[in-house]
């Protein structure tokens, strides 16, 4: 008999703990959420000292060559985010800094993201399915992590 009653207590408490992981499971829903990216760090020429012995006073023309300098240094790039190319995609999700599939593919689409274009290219969706590629496309994100959609038959 009381082997019994030790059977049915143990059961008891298996069951109970059981129940209450499923509980804790349903109630544990954390999303990920992803750390601050940082501005990435500018470098520019250090200045010139200027000459003691020939004081600069026009500060206009430094000023001009200032912005000239500027202005030859940044590009201007457009950038398609269109769903119907790999690299449109591939560019939304270098915008959004995420991962996800953004719809306008009929077949199989597998998107990934890593440190190089080699790593983001290995981590897509489908990678080894044996399916041939006939879309890719590769973006980088602000934070310096490549994106990429590879497009398959």
């Amino acid at each position: 008999m009381k082997r019994i009653e030790l059977l049915v207590c143990v059961l008891v408490l298996v069951v109970a703990n059981t129940a209450e992981a499923r509980r804790h499971r349903r109630s544990n829903y954390v999303s990920y959420t992803q750390p601050v990216a940082a501005a990435p760090a500018t470098s520019s020429a250090p200045a010139a000292p200027a000459s003691e012995s020939s004081p600069s006073t026009d500060v206009e023309d430094e000023a001009d060559e200032d912005s000239d300098a500027t202005a030859t240094a940044t590009t201007v790039r457009t950038v398609s985010y269109s769903t119907g190319t790999a690299q449109g995609v591939a560019n939304l999700m270098a915008a959004y800094n995420r991962v996800g599939h953004w719809g306008g593919n009929p077949g199989y689409e597998g998107c990934g993201c890593g440190a190089s274009q080699a790593a983001a290219y290995s981590t897509c969706c489908y990678a080894n399915s044996g399916m041939a590629t006939v879309d890719v496309g590769y973006a980088q994100a602000a934070n310096g992590m490549w994106f990429c959609c590879r497009r398959y038959r």
